[in-house]
């Protein structure tokens, strides 16, 4: 068989790579269904900068291919040697920013090995935002599906397929990737008391290994409510614990999803989106942090495109979102809230259910940093925004928060919650044509109107959320033209408090506060 003609890859520290001549391992899309153009990848001898031994590789289409199709790609590895991450495959492909994908694969291998698969923001360049590490043997066999949510802006997006440090052969046919709603039937749930609650209440149960002298072992801790001057970054983050006391249970994971960094901002009084990312990142570190020790996590890839994970053994699960650090507006911030939401799930569904034995502690936080790109050097370049309630995980998706705000600001400035979503910006619907105003009177007894403005004929609704979350009335809901809008809402059959209005047009929505006083 003949091999490829080969070219170098420039080195992995700075970023680059660079193809082999072009050649279309996929000639006429025969060897996987609904893709083109895919370019090999390695090093080989003649790479003077890298440390031997380098690897080397040879590509070819190989016929019949697997499942029944006419050709596959067959790679054969005949060196792995010391930069044998640069066996690999890529391939461009249309990613629509914050949809949900499936990917599918046929693979086999004359050994049992393991390949992977990344999702990248730019293949020329960066690290994944999304792995998923399959464990492959002769068997001719399709994997999947794998999910994800594609959330950067897109670049330069496509796959990697990575084929590891094992010599030998290993055949793929058949990568598909299909566009889903992933939803399921989800149903988030929080509330302004929890969010309270999670940074004012001692924690429900003891991390396991967290020494007692660690002020958040038993409450949480407020740390800068607003960044120091001048900085410019912030990420959020979580950290899972077994309970202190023991955990039992043995088939059970912890499913983790939407994760979410908002602010208030001071020149409008009004919550803003930073990040959400619905699968999150991280490793395994050793649970009083000494020494920032860390192992892989036991992260397994869920249908909705989120992760599940677990923690024990003198080890927690320590995460952040998979974007990473966020810009933050300069001298804007008046504080943030950090969420996300988690439930048990089984490891074995066909094995014991003992998810109500399991003993699980969720807590997140946040941390400002100087800038996007600072390396951490001893909390100089990174400050603590604040540590939330550790709280047991139920079965029941629940939310988890940290919040940099006293008590009464939070009251006075409910963030979004379940239920109560923020702007969603949507680049059919420019924000200067679509607008929610305050409604009038405020406060008012009994009755109030909310106008609003469209940009054109669109679906709309219009909903009202008491201060927990839950949907007392909707208002408006179906096709309405564009321009101006009114609508009267009548509070006699509600109590007095704070109420929420919630307008929501395509993918954009606005939320506003109101009050009704009997």
């Amino acid at each position: 068989m003949q091999p490829l003609n080969k070219i170098l890859t420039v080195l992995v520290f700075v970023g680059i790579n660079i193809p082999l001549t072009a050649q279309n391992l996929v000639s006429g899309g025969d060897f996987e269904t609904g893709m083109g153009t895919w370019y090999p990848w390695f090093v080989d001898e003649s790479a003077d900068w890298a440390e031997p031994p380098t690897a080397d590789a040879e590509f070819s289409i190989t016929s019949p291919g697997l499942g029944g199709s006419e050709k596959a790609l067959l790679v054969e590895v005949f060196e792995p040697g010391k930069s044998d991450w640069y066996i690999l495959v890529s391939k461009a492909v249309d990613f629509n920013q914050d949809k949900m994908y499936e990917l599918y694969l046929r693979v086999t291998s004359d050994e049992e090995r393991t390949i992977s698969v990344g999702v990248f923001e730019n293949i020329s360049s960066g690290s994944p935002f999304f792995t998923q590490v399959i464990e492959i043997s002769a068997e001719d066999k399709k994997y999947g599906p794998f999910a994800f949510l594609y959330e950067p802006a897109p670049s330069q997006p496509g796959i990697k397929i990575q084929f590891g440090g094992m010599e030998g052969d290993v055949v793929v046919d058949d990568v598909e990737i299909f566009e889903t709603s992933g939803e399921g039937g989800y149903t988030p749930y929080n509330s302004l008391e929890d969010i309270i609650g999670d940074i004012t209440l001692p924690h429900e149960g003891q991390p396991h290994g967290v020494p007692d002298i660690y002020d958040w072992a038993k409450l949480p801790r407020k740390g800068a409510q607003q960044p120091p001057d001048g900085w410019s970054a912030a990420i959020a983050w979580g950290q899972l614990y077994e309970w202190a006391e023991g955990n039992p249970a043995t088939n059970t994971r912890v499913q983790i999803r939407d994760m979410e960094m908002n602010y208030l901002s001071k020149s409008d009084g009004q919550w803003h989106q930073l990040q959400k990312s619905l699968r999150v990142e991280g490793a395994a570190y050793r649970e009083d942090f000494v020494g920032d020790i860390s192992r892989p996590a036991d992260i397994r890839s869920e249908p909705d495109g989120s992760i599940s994970v677990t923690a024990g053994e003198g080890y927690n699960f320590h995460f952040w979102p998979s974007s990473g650090r966020v810009e933050i507006p300069k001298d804007d911030v008046e504080g943030c809230f950090v969420t996300l939401q988690c439930r048990l799930i089984l490891d074995d569904p066909e094995g014991v259910d003992d998810r109500y034995d399991a003993r699980y502690l969720m807590s997140v936080g946040g941390d400002w940093w100087e800038s996007l790109s600072a390396q951490w050097d001893n909390w100089t370049t990174n400050a603590d925004m604040g540590i939330g309630r550790f709280r047991f995980v139920t079965t029941e998706w629940k939310g988890y928060n940290m919040i940099s705000l006293s008590e009464s600001q939070v009251r006075q400035n409910p963030p979004p919650f379940a239920g109560s979503n923020l702007v969603h910006e949507n680049p059919a619907i420019s924000l200067h044509d679509f607008h929610l105003e305050q409604n009038y009177p405020n406060p008012f007894n009994p009755s109030t109107t909310i106008r609003y403005q469209l940009p054109h004929s669109t679906n709309v609704k219009l909903q009202i959320f008491d201060v927990n979350g839950r949907l007392g009335k909707t208002l408006v809901e179906g096709t309405q033209s564009a321009g101006e809008h009114s609508v009267k809402f009548d509070g006699h059959d509600y109590p007095s408090g704070v109420y929420f209005y919630k307008l929501t047009a395509d993918q954009l929505t606005k939320v506003r506060k109101m009050v009704f006083i009997h």
